[in-house]
């Protein structure tokens, strides 16, 4: 996995399970929790896809509101979650 396919993942995953296919204004920076795209509910289901899509866990700690404003913040926590290659 890499960013970029992660952020091309999870921009799909926004338009199409939070914004009903809606997603024309949609980009990487988009405030999602200022305009109330994403909430405590559809953090879980995120996170959920996640853990089914990449075997990846967020630890709860890392769920604060800075990770989570733009689907940018969103992709940078999965992918640094990620195990490492040796």
């Amino acid at each position: 996995m890499n960013r970029d396919d992660l952020l091309d993942v999870l921009t799909r995953y926004v338009a199409n399970e939070l914004l009903d296919g809606d997603a024309e204004d949609l980009d990487s920076s988009t405030p999602l929790l200022e305009l109330g795209v994403l909430n405590s509910l559809e953090t879980a289901r995120m996170m959920g896809f996640v853990q089914k899509k990449y075997g990846i866990t967020i630890p709860s700690e890392s769920l604060k509101v800075e990770n989570l404003q733009t689907i940018s913040a969103i992709a940078d926590l999965v992918y640094d979650a990620r195990p490492r290659q040796p």
